[in-house]
């Protein structure tokens, strides 16, 4: 910001051409910079208690990913709203409290499926799903592929390895 300073105050001792926008976009600059710095020192403790939340929300997910599938489960486990969780999760990560949820039950299932010879029913039932036809949706809707093209995928990595 000092550095910035100095320019604003050359430029403005100079009477070059377009000396004013010059002027203008430094202060804007300089503006912005101003701003960041007093959000940094004001959120800082809001900060902390987002990441506290989500390591909270990440911990708990890890732990019953195979039984707890809505936000709401969490948002209840950690006495807060689903909408402000997936609020403070997004802000943190980058990606809703669903997203996650979503995403880690895709990574066991794919894990599953290319490294235990189990079906596709007793893995939708592992990770708590009742309806294997609801469970081949979500695993194509999800991960972009079908379970048994994933698995075929799978067996041919595994073959050239």
């Amino acid at each position: 910001m000092e550095e910035l300073m100095l320019k604003m105050k050359r430029e403005f001792d100079n009477y070059y051409l377009l000396r004013g926008e010059i002027l203008r976009g430094l202060v804007k600059i300089f503006l912005i910079y101003l701003s960041r710095e007093s959000d940094n020192s004001t959120s800082g403790v809001a900060h902390t208690r987002n990441q506290e939340l989500t390591k909270k929300f990440l911990n708990l997910l890890e732990q019953h990913y195979t039984t707890r599938k809505m936000v709401t489960d969490y948002a209840q486990a950690l006495a807060v709203t689903p909408n402000y969780l997936n609020e403070i999760v997004k802000k943190v990560s980058g990606f809703p409290a669903s997203y996650h949820i979503q995403q880690r039950i895709i990574l066991e299932a794919k894990r599953q499926a290319a490294y235990v010879e189990t079906s596709m029913k007793e893995i939708a039932y592992q990770l708590g799903f009742n309806d294997i036809t609801h469970f081949s949706r979500f695993f194509k809707n999800v991960s972009g592929v079908s379970f048994s093209d994933f698995k075929k995928q799978a067996a041919m990595q595994v073959a050239m390895d």
